[in-house]
């Protein structure tokens, strides 16, 4: 009784931001029947590597919580916490996520880099609201999998500043990004738009057939990778062209 309708598969996540809205509602969009997203806030308030120690304080608590809700992989979201503490510390972070909770134990900006290169891209372009710090850190996630950050379009804005946006605005403000890192570097593979509170898929269909090349964002690329880990993944049609990636 009710087997069609209990989900199957159970992704675990440490959203950064203290309020989930666009990130679930995405999800549900994107997402195959029958898997579920569990999520916990750690509230991101400042771009520091400050702010993103004390929000991981209590990371063996948010795991704990994660796996007693049954999930099948544990993942940090956001991009911007693992740029601010660099690689290696990234990396060990990861590897302390799987070994606390023995299920496999993923990032976003893995996701992103891996995706960005099973797309074939080389030389990419990146679109969000980070400083140049942050930028050339995440410019090694994405050198680890073989793509170059030639480029990229940004406007700065903190974490507060941004979610006091309305959904059409973000969506507005990652379509002119989008369209301005395209027009400046023609010769770029792709771009990716990086931030997970702006509903970001449908911006990145619309670019893709606006400019004919491919538009990464953290969504698509977080339900695709998770999805390969636990070996249930098949392509999704009608979406954003990672997406429909085997």
């Amino acid at each position: 009784m009710f087997e069609d309708a209990v989900p199957k598969i159970k992704l675990g996540g440490l959203l950064p931001l203290p309020i989930i809205d666009n990130a679930a509602y995405e999800f549900y969009r994107l997402a195959p029947p029958g898997v579920m997203s569990v999520m916990i806030p750690v509230g991101l308030s400042e771009f520091s590597a400050k702010d993103v120690e004390r929000v991981f304080a209590p990371l063996d608590n948010y795991l704990d919580q994660l796996f007693e809700r049954g999930v099948h992989l544990v993942a940090q979201h956001g991009v911007p916490l693992p740029i601010l503490i660099g690689v290696e510390a990234h990396d060990r972070m990861v590897a302390h996520m799987a070994k606390h909770t023995g299920l496999p134990a993923s990032s976003t900006v893995l996701a992103v880099a891996r995706g960005t290169r099973d797309l074939g891209v080389r030389k990419l372009v990146v679109v969000n609201k980070w400083n140049d710090s942050m930028n050339a850190s995440l410019a090694e996630f994405f050198a680890r999998e073989g793509v170059t950050v030639t480029g990229k379009t940004v406007e700065e804005l903190s974490p507060a500043e941004f979610v006091k946006l309305s959904t059409r605005d973000n969506m507005k403000l990652a379509y002119e990004l989008g369209c301005k890192a395209f027009d400046d570097h023609p010769d770029c593979d792709a771009i990716y738009i990086g931030g997970g509170a702006w509903l970001s898929e449908p911006v990145a269909k619309e670019l893709e057939q606006q400019y004919g090349k491919p538009v990464v964002c953290n969504q698509t690329a977080m339900i695709r990778d998770q999805l390969k880990t636990l070996k249930a993944w098949t392509p999704r049609q009608g979406f954003s062209r990672l997406l429909g990636l085997a």
